[in-house]
């Protein structure tokens, strides 16, 4: 009986020092996990800072209104014919100011202009639509050309 309690008892004390000496042997490598977790978890976090941020700039993006509506006219001819033209296509646009910018459609914009033709006091004017810019302040060139009554 004594003799198994001795082995016991070393059985234990080995088995102490083992678990001892086994964790000496793992702790840097237990302190390094420790360390990656932080590290990850701190990247996460900001990450998840940034999303937050972006998703908030892109809601805001999509409440961008238009503001301004800028017409470029090009006619050969007199500057009076040229501003009533442009007053004339900003009568057909108008709508667009105020509207959000997302909800504005660029081919909508194309067709109501382009091969329109206008009358401008006694002259019929025949529209071509160059470029369209859509951002807050809405950019249109058309080149205006007379046509002959029939």
């Amino acid at each position: 009986m004594k003799r198994w309690r001795a082995l016991l008892g070393v059985f234990l004390i080995g088995f102490l020092l083992g678990l001892a000496m086994m964790n000496l042997f793992h702790m840097h490598t237990l302190d390094r996990l420790y360390r990656v977790q932080n590290q990850l978890t701190n990247q996460l976090l900001d990450r998840e800072i940034k999303l937050e941020k972006l998703n908030d700039n892109i809601e805001n993006q999509k409440a961008t209104i238009v503001k301004d509506l800028m017409i470029q006219v090009e006619f050969e001819g007199s500057p009076l014919v040229k501003d009533e033209i442009q007053k004339n296509i900003h009568f057909y646009l108008t709508d667009l100011v105020g509207r959000e910018l997302w909800n504005i459609d660029g081919e909508m914009i194309y067709k109501i202009l382009d091969q329109r033709i206008i009358e401008v006091g006694q002259r019929q004017v025949q529209l071509k639509t160059k470029y369209i810019i859509i951002s807050e302040k809405i950019t249109i060139a058309v080149k205006a050309q007379t046509i002959e009554k029939l």
